[in-house]
């Protein structure tokens, strides 16, 4: 039996849940999961897979500012970032030698990766974007995630590598990047869609750190509330000790089958634009109107590739007004519920189990096992 050890990056709760479909493969096969994270991220795992072992990894706390450049607040914490890189490596270095883990996969946490046993990364970020005016930078930046990414034997990208992918030039294969690159198709929580009567003409859901979450809700909430439009909201706010609390038309947090029925009886979704909630609404076969994170160049990219492929309406934060949004995304398609491409998923971890599993049989065996 394969053990394998899934630990995804506790900024927001994307990452967990894009390892979910991850995770339920590999509990298909019959491989002995462990789960590694901190904060939301792993107790949201753990509620998902309570049968589940979980180890705790050191925590990134990534600030976010409410005002000024995202560049310079991210910047100002990098020693604090590679501090933590190194910390979960070491971590996951004793995680390995006492559980006797064969397989890593590591979603966007640069430390988790071993030359004890094999190491995936799971990221969308091949190419890292930044603002306009950090030109500079680029190469820089790409230099090391390059470096970062190489100490894994393999990368999967969350996306199909063909000319209709969601994420664009953040998942163009770089060339030069030495590790294998294996495209594993759209990575969502959701299962396969249902029809369900429409209840709401929109549902809010705001995510992601704060203070840029309740920015986004004291802007939205307000207009939807004199909109006179059916609404329901999704706080974003996970207490996941205890059942999410409602009021009227809101929720603190939903996760889920809970949410994708929630999803799947609204028309619109009012998000952020992260890569994970896209993934999640392309599943569904969903129209959306998108609110990217001020200076998060990733979101402003992707909310901007979507209106120019004429998919999802988009509008920032500051200067959001829903009236015109509203009217605005009638022209917009929505995303197409078609193929999610699950199949080259399956194949991706097909392989790897292999590779593990002559890996294992090449393993020279220790004393305490002759």
């Amino acid at each position: 039996m394969t053990k394998v050890l899934v630990a995804p990056l506790d900024w927001g709760l994307g990452h967990a849940t894009r390892c979910i479909p991850v995770i339920r493969e590999l509990l298909l096969r019959n491989c002995d999961v462990s789960l590694a994270s901190s904060g939301h991220a792993l107790a949201l795992l753990k509620k998902e897979f309570p049968l589940l072992l979980a180890f705790t990894l050191p925590a990134y706390h990534p600030v976010y500012p409410s005002t000024g450049s995202m560049v310079w607040k991210m910047a100002s914490q990098l020693p604090k970032f590679a501090v933590a890189i190194r910390r979960e490596h070491w971590r996951i270095e004793q995680l390995i030698s006492e559980n006797k883990i064969d397989l890593v996969i590591s979603d966007n946490r640069y430390g988790c990766w071993s030359a004890l046993t094999t190491s995936v990364f799971i990221t969308h970020q091949c190419n890292i974007l930044l603002p306009k005016g950090y030109a500079w930078l680029a190469r820089f930046i790409a230099m090391v995630n390059r470096k970062l990414i190489e100490k894994f034997a393999i990368c999967w990208i969350p996306d199909s590598g063909d000319n209709h992918n969601l994420a664009g030039v953040l998942v163009a294969n770089d060339k030069k990047i030495k590790t294998e690159i294996t495209y594993i198709g759209n990575l969502s929580q959701f299962m396969t869609q249902r029809q369900r009567a429409i209840k709401y003409d929109v549902v809010c859901i705001f995510s992601g750190p704060e203070p840029q979450r309740s920015i986004l809700e004291k802007i939205v909430i307000k207009q939807v509330q004199q909109s006179g439009l059916r609404y329901f909201v999704v706080r974003g706010l996970p207490n996941l000790s205890c059942p999410a609390i409602r009021s009227g038309n809101s929720v603190d947090f939903l996760q889920g089958e809970e949410l994708q029925t929630l999803i799947e009886q609204s028309a619109y979704v009012i998000a952020r634009s992260g890569f994970s909630t896209i993934m999640d609404l392309a599943k569904l076969g969903k129209k959306a109107i998108f609110i990217p994170t001020p200076g998060q160049t990733e979101q402003e990219y992707l909310a901007d590739r979507l209106m120019q492929m004429k998919i999802a309406y988009s509008m920032d934060q500051g200067s959001f007004d829903l009236s015109t949004a509203w009217k605005e995304s009638a022209v917009y398609t929505g995303f197409c519920q078609g193929s999610d491409h699950s199949e080259l998923l399956t194949d991706a971890i097909n392989q790897i189990l292999l590779r593990c599993s002559l890996a294992g049989a090449n393993r020279p065996l220790s004393s305490s096992e002759k």
